[in-house]
Parts: structure tokens; sequence; C-alpha cells
């Protein structure tokens, strides 16, 4: 690897073509004399001078083209310019850097496309960042000191390898030393007199949507120096500048002819703009309005969404609404209200749980899909590994939520995870965020993303003759489900007619699929790619219109790029007086809330998507009303017709909840009327027949549960008291 802060120029066939020095000169004088200013006011606040190429171009073609073609050559030009036309500014002491961005698209490259021709040539490489180390210093010119010769002599070693610290030969004679061998004397080496530099590895992954045919995304290991070092977290999205070098591969202490590719990192670009991947021309443009303007989107969307699934036509309905999303707020006092939706499939083995799922992952622009049998906590969150690249130090890996930003986390078996590993999903559903300090790595990675989770019953299937609520027969807890804006319930009841019209489907689904190994002999086209490359050429099995993959994805990116609805009053009045309304019928217990502010956060943010879906920058009356619909669908299935959100949170129906605290407040009287401060059971019993309309199985039920719950206790087998 070249050092970009050598002052010596090399002498090449260029230097014949140009004066590179004259000729940078001339340019940042032209052109960027107010910024260098700038530079010479702010500095060390800023420490580099950020030059677009197409500025370049605009001033000389050809000039821009050699940049190109050999780039260490002029950006040790450039800085070298840099920094005299600051030292004649009067401003010494001062060590900045040139940033060339905004490079033309035929310069960019995904890591697989990278091949032996790009190396030593500029290049972009888009990608995320999935790992990083932590920033340390490098040596970049090293000062030994001969120990015959003593104090007085120094020799000065360029380091330009990363990996290897290079040193003296010998003490030569011409550079006033004693002229002895290394195996003659000891060099040692002096930090203080030597040239360091900030130095951190970063490791680019592809980005998802990018990749075909569940292709394992592929990863390049870089090097960011100076000022780039520090700058970024895994999982954030970036443009990288630079050019390659290679490092030869070592098996059994010796080097190999197979080299492997490192970026040298010359500049970044954040990718400010959401969902910016996603390349939307004119004519998507107009063909997306078109569809935004029909009458029936919000039915095409539904068909469009897991065509070969039959039915749920309200759970896609919400699934649509997820893939658009509400507008995340940022608020004067710094909070922040998330616009994101999460969904939760509660359902039997068998009703397409894990089919919506994959294809929400791969429909969503950022989809990411993992399941919770085979995903930690780090695997979602962020993991701290150690890092071959950085001598074995620990670094800082993105998980599926970090690298689903602005997109959707597609997490099947969700009630498989253990507690400690749904406990770190808190964070980040609700604000967003993942804190992670793990191994002295303290970062804070964004979260930005709906997630959509299935989980079963534990007993195998739902249970609707029971005392315990339908929320509270899978194995999540109450926090984490009062995250999700829409909890749907899908249970495989028979039913004769519902039947045949799901068996027809399957049977008429799998009929017209193609054999898989005569797609991958090439002897019949792949069906999916014909979907995802259609606009509303496609149908379904009824012959209604449905939309592509790959235009969705554009669909999607566009509403979320460019549309942030606001409610309309008459929204904001439906959304409140609904609310108002639910709380004040309420349950018919005293502890029951029959509906909890969350909810009508989720409602706001329903509205808001309905609005991106007709591309409008106001949610109307209309768009509210689909909010209520839908949320009155899912409480309706999930909590019965009585909804009740303190079923969710205690695990226990109301009916249940009003015998116990009856049977606890017949067991205290009963207790202090007793002399020893505990009674029979069979006394509770007697008593609580006469008083209470509840059957004595029933009794022993309660009293046995509370025991197991410390609510109770016994003194003796055949007494109890209040814990």
């Amino acid at each position: 690897m070249s050092s970009s802060l050598s002052w010596q120029l090399p002498v090449s066939d260029l230097l014949q073509k140009f004066d590179l020095p004259a000729r940078w000169k001339t340019f940042l004088l032209e052109q960027f004399h107010d910024a260098i200013e700038d530079l010479r006011v702010t500095w060390p606040d800023l420490q580099s001078l950020e030059v677009h190429f197409r500025d370049i171009e605009n001033f000389d073609p050809e000039f821009a083209q050699d940049i190109i073609d050999n780039p260490d050559d002029h950006i040790e030009a450039s800085i070298r310019v840099l920094r005299e036309v600051l030292i004649e500014a009067g401003a010494k002491g001062m060590n900045p850097f040139v940033r060339l961005v905004g490079f033309p698209k035929d310069m960019h490259r995904t890591v697989r496309q990278l091949r032996a021709d790009d190396i030593g040539k500029m290049l972009s490489i888009e990608g995320l960042v999935s790992k990083i180390t932590s920033v340390r210093p490098r040596i970049y010119r090293a000062s030994f000191m001969c120990e015959s010769c003593g104090p007085g002599h120094q020799i000065i070693i360029e380091q330009p390898n990363e990996q290897e610290l290079i040193e003296p030969m010998e003490c030569s004679i011409s550079d006033g030393g004693c002229g002895k061998a290394k195996r003659d004397t000891r060099f040692h080496l002096l930090t203080r007199d030597s040239e360091m530099i900030n130095n951190q590895f970063i490791e680019i992954q592809e980005a998802p949507e990018g990749l075909r045919g569940g292709a394992q995304p592929q990863r390049i290991g870089s090097i960011a120096e100076h000022d780039l070092a520090g700058m970024l977290n895994p999982g954030d999205r970036v443009t990288f500048n630079g050019t390659l070098f290679v490092r030869s591969q070592r098996k059994g202490g010796k080097n190999t002819p197979i080299f492997d590719i490192f970026l040298k990192i010359h500049s970044i670009e954040r990718q400010n703009t959401p969902l910016e991947e996603i390349v939307i021309g004119e004519e998507d443009e107009q063909l997306i309005r078109n569809l935004a303007s029909r009458e029936d989107v919000y039915q095409l969307l539904c068909r469009s969404i897991a065509p070969s699934i039959f039915g749920l036509h309200q759970e896609k309905e919400s699934l649509m609404l997820q893939l658009f999303g509400g507008v995340s707020r940022k608020n004067a006092d710094g909070t922040r209200s998330r616009g994101d939706i999460h969904i939760l499939l509660m359902g039997d083995p068998g009703v397409a749980k894990s089919q919506l799922l994959s294809y929400m992952s791969k429909i969503s622009p950022r989809g990411q899909f993992a399941s919770g049998m085979s995903a930690s906590a780090a695997g979602l969150t962020a993991a701290a590994v150690q890092d071959s690249m950085s001598d074995g130090r620990w670094t800082l890996e993105a998980g599926a939520l970090a690298l689903a930003d602005l997109g959707i986390a597609a997490i099947d078996e969700f009630d498989k995870m253990n507690d400690n590993d749904r406990s770190s999903m808190h964070e980040a559903m609700e604000q967003q965020r993942i804190s992670v300090s793990k191994a002295g790595i303290n970062a804070t990675l964004r979260t930005r993303c709906a997630v959509l989770a299935a989980a079963n019953p534990t007993s195998g299937k739902f249970e609707a003759l029971t005392d315990r609520p339908f929320v509270r027969q899978v194995n999540l807890g109450p926090p984490l489900l009062s995250r999700f804006d829409v909890i749907w319930l899908l249970t495989d009841t028979p039913s004769v007619d519902h039947d045949t019209m799901i068996a027809n489907h399957i049977v008429d689904t799998r009929v017209k699929g193609v054999s898989e190994l005569q797609i991958e002999e090439g002897s019949v086209s792949d069906p999916e790619q014909a979907l995802n490359h259609s606009d509303t050429s496609e149908t379904d099995r009824n012959g209604d219109d449905i939309i592509g993959r790959d235009l969705i994805r554009k669909y999607v990116a566009f509403a979320k790029r460019s549309i942030h609805p606001q409610l309309t009053d008459e929204a904001r009045k439906s959304l409140v007086d609904f609310y108002v309304k639910t709380r004040r019928e309420g349950g018919e217990y005293s502890d029951s809330i029959a509906i909890g502010a969350r909810s009508l956060e989720a409602m706001a943010r329903l509205s808001e998507a309905s609005a991106r879906i007709r591309l409008s920058q106001e949610a109307t009356l209309t768009d509210a009303s689909r909010a209520i619909k839908i949320t009155k669908a899912w409480r309706l299935g999930t909590l019965g017709e009585a909804p009740d959100e303190t079923d969710m949170n205690s695990g226990k129906k109301g009916t249940q909840r009003n015998q116990l605290r009856d049977l606890k407040n017949l067991i205290q009287r009963m207790v202090k009327e007793s002399p020893d401060d505990s009674v029979l059971d069979e006394d509770v019993i007697s008593v609580a027949l006469t008083e209470m309309d509840i059957s004595r199985q029933k009794i022993e039920d309660i009293i046995a549960q509370e025991v197991l719950a410390g609510g109770l206790y016994r003194p003796r087998h055949d007494r109890i008291s209040l814990a």
C-alpha cells in the first residue's frame, strides 16, 4: 500500500503529461478558495477539504480521467498543494487532506464484482458496514536508534505495510552510522520520534437487496486512516471511495500466489437519503403515480402480497401498511416517536405464517429474515467478536435488526428465543436503537426497522375454552407484547366451505408450479423472475392484476422518501373519539383497561401509512377509518368481544382476576378472625361456595395456582394463609 503522505512524488510518464502540483494548485485556488479559508478557520474540527469529482470534470475532463487511472499520484499531489496553500496563507502546523467524492456510476462496484483489473484504480464500493475495529495508532514513518551509535543517530524507515513492522537491515555508513548489520547490533524503535496515524479496520458487506437466489453476501476488508477512522458504526449504509491493494495469503508460514483484496479508503459518502440504493427512473415514477391514483390501489397491493397464500385479507392489509409505515418524528424536547409498525402473527401450525414472513422480507427494500430458533440476541442486535484483522481484538458486528435499518426485520419462531435474547428486543423495538456495551466496546446502533414476528402457542394449538387469554398462550412477556401495534390470531378451525376453498387453492398452486430441477437445468424459465420484473401484467388465480416485487420495492422506497403525511383535523378527531369512547366503555371489572395509549399511537401510524399508499401528504378521515377498522379487527380476534388489555398484561381473564380477588378478600377476612393467622382449606371452600358463584373444583384450582405463584402459602398441608 502506497503512502498517502509521501512528499516525494514518483517519477513517471504521468509527470510528463501534467505538472500535477501546478495543476492542482490552479484548480484549488480557482474553485475552492473560500472552502480552504473555511478549513483554516474551523481546524481542527474540520480536517478535510471535500472536492466533488464533477467539479474536476468541468475544470478539465482529461485531468479528471487521469485521477481515475493514477489515483495515488494525484492524491499525494493534492494533499501537498493544499498544505502549501495553507502555509502561504499563514496557517502552520495544519495537515489537512483532500477527499474526492461523487464519482460517476461507471466507477461503482459491488464487492462481488471486484477483479484483478480493478487493483490500483479509484473505485466506489457501496455496501453495509458489517464490522469495525477500535481506532488504533499505526506507525507510518518509523524512527529507529542503533544501540552501537547511541541517541545521536536515527534511522527513518517508511512503513507501507499495515500488517508488518519493517526494521533496518543495517546502520548505513552513508547516513552517518556505524555500518553494522542487524545481526551485530540492536535497533530500538523510538515511538516519540516516529510518525503515527489513526487507523481502523472496517469490513464492508454487500447490501442484501442486491442479492438474488439466496446467495450469501460477500465482504471485503478496508482500512480507514486519519480523520476517517472512527466515523462509522456497524449497520451504516455508505459508499467508500478508494483504491484496492492486495496481500498474499499465507499457509503453513509461507506466502501463496493467491491474494486477498483490501480497500484503502480515500473518502466516505454517507447515504443520507433514505433507501438511496433503490434507483427510480422517470418512467418508474410515472408508473407509481398512476398506480397510486387508482381507486383499487389498496386491493391491488393486498393481492400482490404473497399471492400464493389463500385468504388472510385483513392480515395482508396490515402488512401492506407495515411496508409503507408511518412517519418518524422528533420532538422539541429531544424525544422521538417511531413511525415503524410492529406486527405479531400468533397462529396454529400450518397457517402460512413463515411463508408470509419470508415473502415480506423479500418484498421490503431492506428486508432481513431470521429465525428465533437459530438467532441469538447477538445475531439480532450486535455481536462482539474477536477479529483476525486486528490481532484478535474485540470488534463489533451488526445483527439483523441493524442491517434492516429503514426496512422490515421478519423474525420467525419468535417465541422460541430464550428470555435473555428477547429482552434485547425491547429497546430495539420502541427506542429503535441498540446500546452495546460488550468487551470494552460502547456504541449505539440504529434499528429503525419494522418488526414482523411469528409465534406458536405453547400447547401446540390455541385453546378457546380456558381462563388464559390467547396472548398469554404464547411464550412472550407482557412488556414485549405491548410493543406490537397489531397482533393477529390465526387459528386452524375446521369449516367445510372454507376448507374446500383452501384445498382447491393449494392444489391449483401446486399444479401451476414449475419443476425446480428443470429451472436449474435451464429447460424452463423461472416464474419468479417474470413476476419480479413485471408491473401489473401478471394476474392471480382469479384473473386479477398483481404487482411484481421490483415495482413494489420501488413504490415503497419512493413513498418513504417523498411522502410525509400529517393527520388532518377530522382524522385526528376520529382517532381521539374512538380512543375516548373505548376507554369510557371499558370492561366489566374495576381493574380493566379497554385500550392503552400505545394503541392510539399505533392507529396514528396506520393512518399515515394509508395516506402514503395514495402518495398523499395528508392523512384524511378515510385513512383514520381504515386504521380504526384494522384495530377493531385484530382486537376482536385476539382479545374477544369485550377487549381488555389487562388480560394481556396479567395473563388472566377478567373473570379469573375477579374470582381471585374475591377469594383473597375472603381468606384475608377469615385469617383476621383466626387465632393462628391461617384457615383450613375446607372452611374457605365452604364459605366461598355460599358467598361466590363458583364451583368447588374452581376454588381448589385457584388456591393451588396461587400457592404455586406465591400469593398464598401453606403453614400446614391442610391450612392456607396470605403470603
